[in-house]
């Protein structure tokens, strides 16, 4: 029977670690994940296929504070730092096989790309976090392909840490993202739920910067999330929409820095919500887009 799942992941940062994890029987990523910075150091990602105990859920982490809920809901950290021997974040990636039958679906497959949306359309799913984080070298992004077609039937959003471990526990998936990034205020994250049930899954995702666009989303049926995702500065009030009623289904959810990266949303299926999650501070600007 072919191995079908990932089952472990790792990291080399020299080569002598590269020789051990060939001889344990990895298989490597050929993408230097230091591409287009100044570090001399290559950093690659390896992965393990099986067909038992398959990961079901990858995250990173880029401060302290991100790792509390990880590890007390039983992820594992990878102790290399993805940014290796470079200036920027010190990363970290973590990962777990899930308990959630529901909410925990296999994965497959994993993929590095500079690209910022394009591998969508062939069923990729996008972990926000820059693996370049604040250096100088190329954004990238690691991708996920999953055993089955998922569509995201909940969202949720925090402005401290101590809601993480109960979120990781029952199933949500944080976009590794600050939303108040370069603003001064609360670390704020905005979750999601995957699920294989496109009867559960949310239609529509918009996002208010002022009182006008309140009003009107909440006449159009939509529900708020009630967290402002800019707590904390003196920036506008900024709140998280969704709808749950008609079709399709979403099946994507993710933010980007770069609002004005050449990609052609409407042709590969997905919504650019054009309202810049750090509207009125000084923040990076950050904007979310989903797909059907």
């Amino acid at each position: 029977m072919a191995s079908k799942y990932i089952t472990d992941i790792a990291i080399s940062t020299n080569p002598a670690r590269e020789q051990q994890l060939r001889g344990e029987g990895f298989l490597r990523k050929d993408f230097n994940l230091n591409q287009g910075n100044s570090s001399t150091s290559i950093v690659y990602m390896w992965y393990k296929m099986g067909n038992v105990e398959p990961i079901t859920r990858v995250q990173f982490s880029f401060s302290d504070a991100m790792k509390n809920g990880l590890r007390s809901a039983g992820y594992t950290e990878l102790q290399e730092n993805l940014n290796h021997g470079a200036e920027g974040d010190v990363i970290h990636l973590w990962y777990c096989s899930g308990a959630s039958p529901k909410y925990d679906i296999p994965i497959v497959d994993l993929l590095l790309s500079t690209n910022v949306a394009t591998e969508f359309k062939y069923g990729w799913e996008r972990l926000p976090c820059n693996l370049n984080r604040n250096n100088s070298g190329e954004n990238i992004n690691l991708w996920l392909k999953r055993e089955s077609e998922t569509y995201i039937c909940d969202v949720a959003a925090t402005t401290s840490f101590q809601e993480d471990i109960n979120l990781f526990k029952t199933g949500y998936i944080r976009l590794d993202e600050d939303l108040n990034r370069g603003a001064g205020g609360n670390w704020i994250y905005l979750w999601y739920r995957q699920s294989t049930d496109k009867g559960s899954s949310l239609t529509k995702i918009d996002v208010s910067i002022n009182h006008e666009q309140d009003l009107n989303l909440q006449q159009r049926g939509f529900t708020s999330l009630n967290v402002n995702l800019n707590e904390g500065t003196s920036g506008q009030s900024v709140f998280v929409w969704f709808h749950k009623d008609g079709s399709p289904p979403i099946k994507a959810l993710t933010v980007q820095s770069n609002h004005d990266a050449d990609v052609p949303y409407e042709e590969i299926g997905l919504v650019d919500i054009g309202k810049n999650l750090n509207a009125g501070n000084n923040g990076v600007p950050l904007f979310f887009w989903y797909g059907y």
